[in-house]
């Protein structure tokens, strides 16, 4: 994927995905999931596979659907007189990139409280992972890097 999903929220109080997307989005961007890779699926099958479980109007989905295109998380292909969507990325690799980007974020913006917090950690074990994670990061750039 050329370009990162706009990814501009980020929620505390909600669970998994649904910390950066709405409830809509993130119910979307499952079934899209659930497709093998490279498989594409209509605003129409969305919308069958969800209305089964919640009362929903297709152009409610086909609005999202075009919406998560926009945000990149989503790919569009017309297809005769109907779009295929693609997911742009696998859950994984979306949320990777999620968590890696409010990492940082949060880093820059914050170092000092971010350090501050991280050096508070009550439990020895997650203390020696975060020193790992930070050590997995910096072989990770050097490697990039080639030095």
């Amino acid at each position: 994927m050329s370009q990162e999903p706009a990814i501009r929220v980020f929620r505390t109080d909600r669970p998994g995905i649904r910390k950066v997307l709405g409830d809509l989005e993130a119910e979307i961007m499952e079934v899209v999931w659930t497709r093998p890779p490279g498989t594409g699926v209509t605003a129409r099958e969305v919308f069958e596979r969800l209305y089964a479980r919640r009362r929903i109007a297709y152009t409610t989905v086909m609005n999202t659907m075009a919406r998560l295109a926009r945000k990149q998380l989503l790919r569009a292909d017309k297809q005769g007189q109907t779009y295929v969507y693609y997911a742009t990325a696998s859950q994984d690799e979306f949320v990777s990139r999620f968590v890696s980007r409010v990492l940082e974020d949060l880093l820059v913006g914050f170092t000092d409280v971010a350090m501050t917090s991280l050096e508070r950690l009550v439990d020895p074990t997650a203390v020696a992972r975060v020193q790992q994670l930070f050590d997995e990061i910096a072989r990770r750039r050097q490697a990039e890097e080639g030095t």
